[in-house]
């Protein structure tokens, strides 16, 4: 049974298309993320590698993905990781 992904599409530098796979959206302080993957390498046998977490920021009724700084980023990699390894306990169970 195939599942309905949810894909963002970004820009590089040179303008191509990068396709992300919105895995889930979490809320840390009062704030609202998302985590991503690359759509290419989340298909891939091996599964993702990198995952990508961006501030989401509503903009005139447009979700828009703003970059996090690196300290910021450090803490909410800890927050994700609790979120995946609650996600695991939870199936082992």
């Amino acid at each position: 049974m195939d599942e309905e992904l949810d894909i963002v599409v970004f820009e590089d530098e040179e303008g191509n298309e990068i396709e992300f796979e919105w895995m889930f959206t979490f809320e840390y302080q009062d704030q609202e993320y998302a985590v991503l993957t690359e759509l290419e390498a989340a298909q891939s046998e091996e599964g993702p590698t990198d995952a990508y977490i961006m501030k989401i920021v509503g903009n005139e009724g447009e979700e828009e993905f703003v970059a996090v700084d690196d300290d910021l980023l450090e803490e909410l990699t800890k927050v994700v990781e609790d979120i995946l390894q609650e996600e695991l306990d939870s199936e082992e169970e």
